[in-house]
């Protein structure tokens, strides 16, 4: 490869991540595919992170360090990794995440392949500090359900597991310099207007999770600049600027049945308007041949009804009776086959849970009495 222009530019920024550097290094240099070269800023990290990479450099040439002056954060940091890239495509990788052996070359082809597709995504496997798994996470869809999720929060689920095309993300002008964080989510929501993104069904990064990410530092923030931009995709699609409360609500509908957070029953009727407002729009603007608008059609409208079952299913029968049957109302609205299917399961299904909650309830009452007589 001496000489040649790498293919893949991979990108890291990294601020005091020294205590799994090293492992997501070696995940990216042991890749099976090898044209690449893999651009470091360091953003004045005070640990031993300039130390680790500056010996990798030594002995890798692919790897290029680069030190900030100053500590600029992440967007600015990638930013202006994009602008040092020579590769014809972008892949990232967080300091903290490990690349299986295949990420880039499987996601390559994807790209080669198909000119409409600007990014490729994977499943993700996550995994706690010491490297143990404890979920993984099916993120593949179809495109235009990935669509229709971006609007309300980042369904690809991460950033570290992605590969663009540079071209198209500097014609954008890169990460916006107004989200110092989500500012991945906000990137992906112009990119998908100028291409498909696709997300592989397989497994190709294991994206680990502890107390000093962003997302367990920064929480409240993050979440802050997530709404914002589906605040502007809301807006720009229906013209109508909710609040943050509003569409925090929104996000809760579309990720309750993962987080099983649910919003307040209450909003039903808010929710159930919005959600035919942005569909109406969404149809009418999808970028699909009429021929196909409506199959399309079709299975958003079972989509956005087994997310009303869902929501239906994580409330209690006996506590939620009323809840139950009025977010039931607006399932049936959305797919009747499918909330019809629901309840026929919940008359066989309900009761018995019903009778061994009632069961239950009566062996601990029974044990509770003999405990009482014995001390007696």
């Amino acid at each position: 490869m001496h000489g040649e222009e790498p293919t893949i530019s991979v990108l890291m920024s990294v601020y005091n991540g020294d205590e799994y550097l090293i492992e997501s290094i070696e995940s990216i240099i042991n890749q099976t595919y090898t044209n690449f070269e893999f651009i470091i800023i360091n953003d004045c990290s005070t640990d031993n992170t300039e130390t680790i990479i500056a010996q990798y450099a030594q002995q890798d040439k692919r790897i290029k360090l680069f030190n900030n002056q100053e500590n600029i954060g992440l967007t600015k940091s990638l930013n202006k990794g994009l602008n040092l890239a020579r590769g014809k495509y972008i892949a990232r990788q967080d300091a903290d995440d490990i690349s299986l052996p295949r990420r880039l070359e499987k996601q390559l082809l994807v790209l080669e392949r198909s000119s409409n597709v600007v990014l490729v995504s994977c499943n993700l496997e996550i995994i706690n500090a010491a490297g143990t798994t404890i979920n993984k996470e099916k993120r593949a869809c179809k495109p235009f359900l990935l669509s229709w999720y971006l609007i309300f929060y980042n369904h690809i689920g991460g950033h570290s597991q992605v590969i663009f095309r540079k071209d198209k993300a500097i014609a954008l002008g890169g990460y916006s310099p107004d989200f110092k964080y989500s500012q991945d989510y906000e990137f992906w929501c112009r990119l998908i207007d100028v291409g498909d993104i696709l997300i592989l069904p397989e497994t190709l990064l294991k994206k680990r999770e502890h107390e000093h990410t962003i997302t367990a530092t920064k929480r409240s923030k993050q979440l802050e600049y997530a709404f914002t931009v589906s605040q502007q995709n809301i807006k720009k699609l229906i013209a109508k600027e909710l609040t943050i409360e509003e569409v925090s609500v929104l996000k809760k509908f579309w990720t309750g049945q993962k987080w099983n957070n649910f919003p307040d029953p209450k909003e039903i009727e808010f929710i159930n308007r919005i959600q035919q407002e942005i569909f109406s729009v969404f149809i009418e603007q999808t970028h699909i041949l009429d021929s196909k608008k409506d199959n399309i059609k079709k299975q958003l409208l079972k989509i956005i009804g087994r997310q009303f079952i869902y929501w239906v299913s994580s409330l209690s029968l006996i506590r939620c009776l009323l809840p139950r049957i009025k977010v039931s109302h607006y399932a049936f609205a959305w797919d009747r086959v499918g909330t019809i299917i629901f309840l026929l399961q919940e008359i066989i299904i309900q009761p018995v849970l019903i009778l061994r909650h009632l069961a239950g309830r009566i062996y601990r009452l029974v044990q509770h009495k003999m405990r009482l007589k014995i001390r007696r």
